[in-house]
C-alpha cells in the first residue's frame, strides 16, 4: 500500500473526483496495443462508440501460451536513450519504474483514470511539498541473468540513484524531471530514496510514473555494455530472448520465472509464457492473420472497421479517442530568426482557418472524434479545452474553417498570392501504427491550397524523421507529425513551449515566448487542483490565439483482440505505452482446443 501525507491524500482525492489526473493508462495487450491504445470516455453526443468488450472472466487464470501481436519497427532497446514511443513500449516488458499507471480487467472507472500505483516503490511519503520519499518494495529483484551480479539480487535505492544519474546524463527527455528535481539520494540502509524538488510541483507523482522518463536500469548492464542498446536486462515481467529475436523480423519475450509481483490470490505473474511481436507493416496481411487466428491483438484502420466487425463477429472491439496530438510545426528559424512566413501570427492563424476539421474527422474517424487544442481531447474533458466550446475565447475563431478570412489574413501579412512550402512527414510506422495519420496527410494539402498555401510533400522514413525533423524541427518549411502520449498537461505544455534546456524537450519549433513560459511555470507550481486546472485552460486560450503549433483533430481509434484473450484491460480508457506491465502483466489465454 502507498502512504502519503494528509495533504497529498486530499489532493489526489480531489484529482480523482474531478478527473484531473486523466490521460494515460494502457489498454492494450502486447506491442500491438501501441497501435490502438484508447484514452478517455467522452460524454454527450460526440461520445465514442464502444464495441463489444469482454467482461472480467470468471474462474482461475490459466497459465501458459504466448500472446502474438505486431510491431512496426524496432529502433532500439534502451529506454533512457530513446525519443520514440516504440522503444519505450518494447522496454516496458523488461524494465520497471517506481510507479506506474493503474489498469484493471475490463473497464477502469472514470474517476480512477490516470491513477498511479506502486511498482518498484511500495510506499510514498510526502514529507513536505518539495520532499518525497519512496520506500523500495522488498520483493523487487533483478532478472536472474547476466550481467546481474549476483543473479536476481534485490533492487535497491542506490539502483534508483544510479538510474537517475544515467537519465540526467543521457536521456533526451531529461528535462521532464530534471527541470523540477533538485536531488535524489539513497538512505543509509538502501531501502528508501528521497527526491527533493526545486519547488512544489503538483503533478510530480504522475511525472514519476511517466513511460518516457525514469526507467530503472541496472548498473551492471551499463558498466558491461556502455548502454542498453545490445540487450534488455531489468526487473520486469519478461526477458528478451536474444537468440530468437531479430530487429528486422520481430522480438520474442519469455516469462521471467523470478518476477516478484503476484496477483490478489498470491499467484505469480505473469500468467503467459511469453510475448511475440512480429514486424508486420501490411494492413491487409495483419487483418488476414488475425482472421486466421494467428494474431491475438491488432489495430483496425477506421475505414475498415465496419467490414472488420462483420468478418470477425467474435472479436472484442474497442473504440475510443486516443491521447495523441496530431499537429503542424514549423522550422525553428520562424521563431529564432523571425523568418517569414510563419513568424507572422496572421499566417499561422490563416493556416489553421484553412483546415476543415469536421471533414478531417469524417476522413480519419467515421465513428466520431473531437477537435484538438494544444492539449488534445484524449487527455479528458477536465484538461482539454474544446475549441468549439463557449470557454475558448477569442482564439476559437482560428479553429473555424473560413477560407475568406484565411485569405484576408494572408494578404494582410503580405502574402496575397499565397506561398509555397515543403511539408516533411513520416512515410513509415506512423502510416500503419496510427491508421488515420496518412488519411489526414492526404487531404490537408488540398485544404491549404484552397487558401493559397501550396504544399510540396517531403516524405522521410520514420527513423530519419524522428532523429532529424522531430528531434530538431524541420530544416525548412514545416512538418506534419504526432506527439506521443504525455502523462500530464504539464509535460505537454512544458515540453512544447519551454526552452529546451528548461524542460522543453519537444519544443520542435523552438518557440520563444517568455510570457507563455511564465504562465506554464506558474501552473506547474500549483498544488491546488482548481487553480492548476484554470491556469491550464488559460494557457490553451493563449496558445489558440498565437497558433505556434497548429492542432488538428482527435479521432476515435479501434483495436481488437481475440475472444480467448482474457483478463484484458479495456482499451476505451486512458493509455500509456508501458504495455509490458500496464497491459500484458495480468492477461491469460483460453484458446479453444
Amino acid at each position: 500500500m502507498m502512504r502519503r501525507s494528509n495533504y497529498w491524500t486530499a489532493f489526489n482525492r480531489r484529482v480523482s473526483r474531478r478527473r484531473a489526473l486523466q490521460g494515460a493508462v494502457v489498454g492494450g495487450i502486447g506491442l500491438t496495443g501501441v497501435a490502438y491504445l484508447g484514452c478517455g470516455k467522452k460524454k454527450g453526443p460526440s461520445a465514442a462508440k464502444t464495441g463489444t468488450v469482454s467482461e472480467t472472466p470468471s474462474g482461475q487464470p490459466k497459465r501458459g501460451g504466448v500472446v502474438k501481436g505486431t510491431v512496426g519497427l524496432v529502433l532500439g532497446y534502451d529506454p533512457i536513450l530513446a525519443t520514440s514511443f516504440l522503444t519505450h513500449a518494447l522496454a516496458s516488458y523488461c524494465y520497471s519504474r517506481l510507479l506506474r499507471y493503474k489498469t484493471v480487467p475490463g473497464n477502469l472507472p472514470e474517476d480512477e483514470w490516470y491513477t498511479y500505483v506502486p511498482e518498484l516503490a511500495s510506499e510514498v511519503e510526502t514529507v513536505d511539498e518539495a520532499t518525497h520519499v519512496f520506500t523500495m518494495n522488498p520483493a523487487a529483484v533483478w532478472q536472474s541473468i547476466e550481467p546481474i551480479n549476483p543473479p536476481g539480487r534485490k533492487v535497491t535505492a542506490s539502483d534508483v540513484v544510479f538510474a537517475w544519474e544515467l537519465y540526467q546524463a543521457k536521456s533526451p527527455n531529461k528535462g521532464n524531471l530534471g527541470s523540477v528535481v533538485a536531488s535524489v539520494e539513497a538512505s543509509a540502509d538502501d531501502n528508501q530514496v528521497t527526491f527533493k524538488l526545486q519547488r512544489p510541483f503538483g503533478l510530480f507523482y504522475n511525472r514519476i510514473a511517466s513511460f518516457q522518463d525514469l526507467w530503472i536500469m541496472p548498473r551492471e548492464l551499463i558498466e558491461a555494455d556502455g548502454d542498453g542498446q545490445k540487450r534488455m536486462v531489468g526487473s520486469g515481467p519478461f526477458i528478451l530472448n536474444t537468440d530468437r529475436s531479430r530487429n528486422d523480423v520481430g522480438l520474442v519475450y519469455d516469462r521471467n520465472p523470478n518476477y516478484w509481483e503476484k496477483d490478489a490470490a498470491g499467484n505469480a505473474l505473469p500468467y503467459v509464457d511469453g510475448q511475440e511481436l512480429i514486424i508486420l507493416a501490411d494492413v491487409n496481411q495483419v487483418l488476414t492473420q488475425f482472421a486466421a487466428g494467428n494474431l491475438d491483438v491488432i489495430s483496425v484502420p477506421p475505414q475498415l472497421l465496419s467490414s472488420f466487425r462483420s468478418e470477425n463477429p467474435d472479436a472484442a472491439v474497442d473504440v475510443a479517442p486516443r491521447n495523441i496530438l496530431n499537429f503542424f510545426y514549423f522550422e525553428p528559424k520562424s521563431y529564432t530568426e523571425d523568418k517569414p512566413p510563419f513568424s507572422d501570427p496572421r499566417v499561422r492563424q490563416a493556416f489553421s482557418m484553412a483546415l476543415d476539421r469536421d471533414q478531417l474527422l469524417s476522413v480519419a474517424s467515421p465513428e466520431g472524434g473531437e477537435w484538438a487544442n494544444i492539449i488534445n481531447a484524449g487527455m479528458g474533458s477536465s484538461w482539454w479545452l474544446d475549441p468549439r466550446g463557449p470557454d475558448i475565447g477569442a482564439g476559437g475563431q482560428f479553429y473555424q474553417h473560413n477560407l475568406d478570412e484565411a485569405k484576408r489574413l494572408l494578404a494582410d501579412a503580405g502574402f496575397a498570392d499565397g506561398f509555397d512550402v515543403n511539408m516533411r512527414f513520416s512515410s513509415s510506422v506512423y502510416t500503419t501504427i496510427v491508421p488515420y495519420y496518412d488519411l489526414v496527410r492526404q487531404v490537408v494539402g488540398q485544404m491549404l491550397a484552397a487558401a493559397g498555401i501550396r504544399v510540396t510533400e517531403v516524405p522521410e522514413e520514420y527513423g530519419t524523421y524522428i532523429s532529424t525533423t522531430f528531434a530538431s524541427g524541420p530544416a525548412e518549411g514545416m512538418a506534419f507529425g504526432l506527439e506521443s502520449v504525455f502523462t500530464d498537461v504539464g509535460m505537454y505544455l512544458a515540453n512544447m513551449f519551454k526552452p529546451r534546456d528548461q524542460g522543453g524537450g519537444r519544443n520542435h519549433s523552438e518557440v520563444n515566448d517568455p510570457e507563455l513560459v511564465s504562465m506554464i511555470d506558474d501552473m506547474l507550481q500549483q498544488t491546488d487542483l482548481e487553480a492548476l486546472r484554470e491556469k491550464n485552460l488559460a494557457i490553451q486560450r493563449y496558445a489558440s490565439e498565437k497558433m505556434y503549433y497548429i492542432p488538428l483533430v482527435t479521432p476515435n481509434e479501434a483495436g481488437a483482440r481475440q475472444p480467448w484473450v482474457k483478463n484484458a484491460p479495456n482499451v476505451t480508457g486512458p493509455t500509456t505505452y508501458a504495455v509490458g506491465t500496464e497491459g500484458a502483466l495480468g492477461i491469460w489465454l483460453d484458446r479453444p482446443a
